[in-house]
């Protein structure tokens, strides 16, 4: 058992009182917690989640419990917003207060890029967190508030252990041949590699795919997580060997602000010969691009599903058409395609883009069941097609929460 002080402790019968893992999932806009059961070693159901989006403006607020459902800011919260950090830690006392008769034992977090040093979880101390804000410049939207959510949970329970679960270490199994680049050595060595993003997200559908598919005959899995972000990594027997995002969560498919791949080329010539900063091209490619570049009109996918505008059609041709060559290249990697997943909240909601980058891998004999596809079944693919085709939900939460059971395992 962690030796840590339980939080949320009463005079009520502790052989009554249950253990849980809370975990923290800090965005530039959001902010999401679970809490999961713990049993000894083992993660039991999840107890709460709690979603804070909007930030920091316009928040909207939803906590699910397996009995209820809360829609309205508590006002615990609402006065809490002078930075993110005390947020997290408002939000975080909140849900511990709202579990009753539970004992928090440890706190799972989401850190974005954990560059070449880290491929699992670890304990958070102040030299690895000191570490991790030097990736900042990589993952600017990511990282400096997953950090903050750390730093905002320490200052209330300085006493419960913190773990760190990384969503480039997913991707740390890749042969060396898929992440270097075609860069002077040096810079190589230096550690500016293809790293990979949404690893959380693919290891809860490796983890899922064990039931879902035949043994031994479904090792070839190509995944898509299409969501605000977006990237399709490639998985034999549930080992990533290729990913389309790269050193930053910037490269790779178009999404929903961000650029994706764009020809290096016409970066220099923006800088040279239109004179835009470093700074300038970073707030473009991150939050002026992708569908919203495209269509000037948007960058949710069901707002352009519903408009008839030309540039809303021709934004949606070129993401799903950029999603279905990615997969394309991916399947070199896998020699072949048994099981193609789509997830993330575009990936698991919008059948429209599902049956899209499908029609573009018919060639592949892939046949969607356009029936399942629009019902939102869990397998679309029909009787004849040669790819199994599936619809998981992500829950980065829970691979998460299981990292920080792991880690209090080591300790």
């Amino acid at each position: 058992m962690c030796p840590c002080q339980p939080v949320c402790a009463s005079d009520g019968d502790d052989a009554l009182r249950r253990e849980a893992i809370l975990t923290v999932n800090t965005g530039s806009s959001s902010i999401k917690l679970s809490a999961y059961e713990r049993s000894g070693m083992t993660l039991g159901n999840c107890l709460l989640k709690v979603n804070l989006s909007g930030l920091p403006n316009d928040m909207r607020f939803v906590a699910k419990t397996p009995e209820e459902r809360l829609d309205r800011m508590p006002e615990a919260l609402s006065s809490r917003v002078s930075h993110q950090k005390e947020l997290v830690g408002a939000l975080a006392k909140w849900a511990a207060d709202a579990l009753q008769d539970v004992d928090l034992r440890a706190i799972g977090h989401r850190v974005v890029h954990g560059g070449r040093d880290f491929d699992g979880p670890v304990l958070a101390n102040k030299k690895i967190l000191e570490h991790l804000r030097g990736l900042s410049s990589l993952a600017p939207s990511h990282q400096p508030a997953n950090l903050d959510g750390v730093k905002g949970i320490s200052r209330i329970w300085p006493e419960i252990p913190q773990t760190l679960s990384f969503d480039t270490a997913f991707h740390r199994t890749q042969p060396r041949v898929a992440q270097l680049y075609a860069i002077p050595r040096h810079l190589s060595e230096e550690g500016l590699l293809r790293f990979g993003f949404h690893g959380l997200s693919y290891d809860h559908i490796a983890s899922q795919l064990e039931g879902l598919t035949e043994a031994g005959k479904r090792s070839r899995v190509i995944a898509a997580h299409l969501g605000s972000g977006a990237s399709v990594c490639a998985m034999l027997n549930g080992k990533s060997i290729a990913t389309s995002m790269g050193l930053t969560a910037l490269d790779g498919v178009p999404m929903s602000t961000r650029a994706g791949s764009v020809d290096p080329g016409l970066l220099l010539h923006l800088m040279m010969d239109k004179g835009m900063s470093a700074r300038d091209l970073s707030t473009m490619l991150y939050k002026e691009s992708g569908l919203l570049g495209l269509s000037g009109i948007s960058g949710d996918v069901r707002e352009l599903l519903e408009n008839s505008e030309t540039a809303a059609m021709e934004a949606l041709a070129v993401y799903t058409y950029r999603i279905a060559r990615e997969i394309g290249s991916l399947a070199t990697a896998l020699h072949g395609v048994d099981t193609l997943v789509f997830t993330g909240g575009v990936g698991e909601n919008s059948a429209p883009v599902r049956q899209d980058i499908c029609a573009h891998l018919e060639w592949m004999g892939l046949q969607i069941d356009s029936s399942a596809n629009d019902a939102g079944h869990r397998e679309i693919q029909t009787p004849a097609s040669k790819v199994q085709v599936l619809v998981i939900p992500a829950n980065e939460e829970v691979v998460i929460a299981r990292d920080a059971l792991s880690v209090l395992e080591a300790r």
